[in-house]
């Protein structure tokens, strides 16, 4: 057996001191009406007195353990899996702030529109989410809880990570351990970036995706033009060594490469808004890994010891009523 809240069975420790004092309570006011009535009938409601008490003690320790959340025994339970994994793994650094991403909106915008499109298309695959600067950290691993992945997907920024510079290589090898050893579905990395790489380099990171069995969909967001990059205080331009201006752009060429050595797919979000080509590319990866699946669980007990704390208190009332009637 075990207990969803087991700290609430500390409860039930003061419930039979409590039960005590009121049987000695209950004693001291039948005394008073022992020289009221017949022995037989003195008898009768001590007995009804006792009876009644110790129903009321098993119906307040039934409520307490049903509290609990009480579980024993065991059964399977079949669920529908889709065998398809996905980590949406973000580019949070500085360049995805600039304002180049279609509709005026930043590429962070671009990127987490159409994150947030894709899983209110697809609610029942499972989401994990990365997220990419100077280094990758993990924000949430695997899970079927879609409002935790999109309560963190609408709050990202830059500043999400403290970490400067863009590693876009050490993003993917942190996605690509967020995929658990055991898991015999498919898995893809849907990347969201400009593909500016300023502190890794993506050479080979396909090998290592390739041989855990990773694809990559890399969303591209940003313009080819591309825009300069301003200075970490805002105030004015980061400039090269020779003066001009750095300018960052979607560097698509690598992101298409990254997605065809991978089996993947490319997708540019900030000039063509609708993710059909995605939805249709993850559907029939999950089309051909479907499959009905059954996982063991113990069930919940406490109706059980509800129905007991009525069946009490009913029991209780009936006795009560019971006595009145024949007085």
């Amino acid at each position: 057996m075990s207990f969803d809240n087991p700290r609430i069975l500390w409860s039930l420790v003061p419930l039979f001191p409590l039960w005590l004092l009121f049987i000695k309570h209950r004693s001291k006011r039948l005394a008073a009406f022992q020289t009221m009535t017949s022995p037989e009938g003195y008898r009768k409601l001590r007995s009804f007195s006792v009876n009644q008490a110790i129903l009321f003690l098993f119906c307040f320790s039934s409520l307490i353990i049903a509290l609990s959340g009480p579980r024993w025994g065991g059964r399977l339970v079949s669920e529908y899996s889709s065998g398809l994994d996905i980590v949406l793994a973000f580019d949070v650094s500085r360049s995805m702030d600039l304002k180049d991403g279609g509709g005026g909106q930043s590429r962070l915008d671009a990127a987490r529109q159409a994150a947030l499109s894709l899983i209110e298309a697809r609610p029942d695959f499972r989401y994990a989410v990365c997220l990419g600067k100077g280094k990758g950290v993990l924000g949430i691993p695997l899970t079927d809880d879609q409002e935790a992945v999109i309560n963190l997907i609408a709050s990202l920024s830059s500043d999400s990570i403290s970490a400067a510079g863009t590693n876009l290589q050490d993003l993917l090898e942190v996605s690509s351990r967020a995929f658990p050893e055991e898991s015999p579905g498919k898995r893809r990395i849907i990347l969201f970036t400009d593909g500016e790489d300023t502190r890794g380099t993506m050479d080979g990171i396909e090998r290592l995706l390739n041989a855990r069995g990773i694809g990559v969909v890399a969303v591209g967001v940003g313009s080819l033009q591309g825009l300069p990059v301003p200075q970490a205080d805002g105030t004015s331009l980061l400039r090269r060594p020779n003066g001009t201006p750095v300018i960052s752009q979607l560097r698509e060429p690598a992101l298409q490469q990254l997605a065809e050595l991978t089996g993947g797919l490319y997708w540019n979000a900030s000039r063509e808004s609708s993710p059909a080509p995605v939805l249709a590319y993850l559907d029939s990866l999950a089309s051909s890994q479907s499959s009905l699946e059954y996982r063991r669980e113990v069930p919940s007990r406490q109706v059980w010891f509800i129905l007991a704390a009525l069946v009490c208190f009913a029991a209780a009332r009936f006795l009560e009523e019971s006595l009145w009637k024949k007085r």
